[in-house]
């Protein structure tokens, strides 16, 4: 057997009413310029229902880890953990 794609991380994103209301929409489409300008490429970035934590959004999840609150402010700190997760 031979694998001949490479490994994605995945960064999920809650789009549930809660998240929606809090700026999840804002928040996916600054993460993915952010990605992009940044040269990470090996990011699937994938919008989910709601994760559960409603009062705690917008949720996401990088490779199994939740954050909550997340804001435009934290995408550096996102980005770089994804960056150096490689």
């Amino acid at each position: 057997m031979e694998i001949t794609s490479k490994q994605h991380q995945h960064l999920f994103i809650c789009t549930g009413k809660d998240c929606k209301k809090n700026g999840c929409e804002e928040l996916k489409t600054e993460l993915k310029k952010s990605l992009k300008s940044k040269g990470i490429k090996n990011i699937k970035l994938i919008k989910t229902k709601c994760m559960d934590y409603c009062k705690l959004g917008p949720n996401i999840a990088i490779n199994g880890e939740l954050y909550h609150h997340c804001k435009s402010e934290d995408i550096p700190e996102i980005t770089t953990k994804l960056k150096n997760s490689n």
